[in-house]
């Protein structure tokens, strides 16, 4: 199964506070550890994940270490010109971050938009599921 994992589901993993952490530790694990689950980032997510960890007083050497397993062991889907005029201009698309997602999931034709935020991606010709979902799929 190849799945783009969403910002919010890493951002659920990386902080234990947040409600679907559990979820997402499983679901992370299954795509580092799980040869049947390959996991998928956009480049803007690592980005935003970087930014938005600080906020949780992680030091710039742990945001560096979250990042690097991830660029070690994800797919990193990367947003060029195209990627940006093609969601600009769908417009059934009203979030440019949803947007980049769906567009980037859709060019890699992944099986799977794992997201908390279900109701963004309705649009999305690539289905979106939760993490609960996305762990009975395993």
């Amino acid at each position: 199964m190849q799945i783009l994992l969403d910002t919010n589901i890493l951002l659920n993993w990386l902080i234990e506070t947040n409600s679907k952490h559990t979820e997402a530790k499983h679901l992370v694990q299954s795509c580092l550890f799980d040869n049947m689950t390959e996991g998928y980032v956009t480049s803007h997510s690592l980005t935003d994940v970087f930014y938005i960890l600080r906020k949780y007083h992680r030091s710039p050497e742990i945001r560096r270490k979250f990042i690097l397993i991830m660029v070690n062991n994800f797919t990193i889907l990367t947003e060029n010109k195209e990627l940006f005029l093609e969601s600009l201009n769908d417009p059934d698309f009203f979030d440019l971050e949803d947007g980049l997602q769906m567009k980037s999931a859709e060019n890699a034709d992944l099986d799977y938009i794992v997201t908390e935020n279900l109701k963004d991606f309705k649009n999305s010709k690539i289905p979106a599921i939760s993490v609960d979902e996305a762990l009975k799929k395993l």
